[in-house]
């Protein structure tokens, strides 16, 4: 999950829209894996970037729903701790595949492939095997974004 503070907070509430806060910082409470997607818009003939750090499979799920002709996801990135990725560290790699199955317990385990070809998951357990999953449904693949156009004209609000 990701938090904020209000001493971090630009400006009042509702002065960057409807709803809307702008803050310095967010912080991290658990070491869990996450998701950086950047989404373009055009409206107008005005093209803008926009980038969501997503705490959950279903919340990039409807991201990926939500896209339209002049809305859409143009990366997405998993961050992964190292207990994850087995670096020692936070990475964070161009994803190329998500899925979500139950383990033997019944808990949901989240499957990560990235474009280097690894592939982490999110099990505490033991000798954990990514084959004993059951239910396994896909979230995301690579091929439900569209990369940026390399001529197209970038607005960064």
């Amino acid at each position: 999950m990701f938090r904020t503070n209000t001493a971090t907070m630009i400006g009042l509430p509702g002065m960057f829209g409807e709803g809307q806060c702008q803050w310095q910082e967010v912080t991290r409470v658990l070491r869990t894996h996450w998701y950086h997607v950047v989404a373009q818009s055009t409206e107008d003939g005005r093209t803008s970037e926009e980038v969501f750090m997503v705490e959950t499979e279903k919340r990039l799920q409807v991201l990926l729903v939500s896209q339209t002709h002049d809305t859409f996801i143009t990366d997405v990135q998993a961050v992964t701790p190292a207990y994850m990725n087995g670096k020692g560290g936070w990475l964070m790699e161009p994803l190329t595949k998500v899925a979500l199955g139950k383990d033997q317990s019944g808990c949901v385990v989240s499957v990560l492939e990235v474009e280097s070809g690894a592939a982490y998951h999110s099990s505490h357990e033991p000798d954990f095997d990514v084959d004993s999953l059951t239910d396994l449904c896909p979230i995301f693949l690579a091929g439900m974004i569209r990369p940026m156009s390399a001529n197209s004209e970038e607005c960064h609000d």
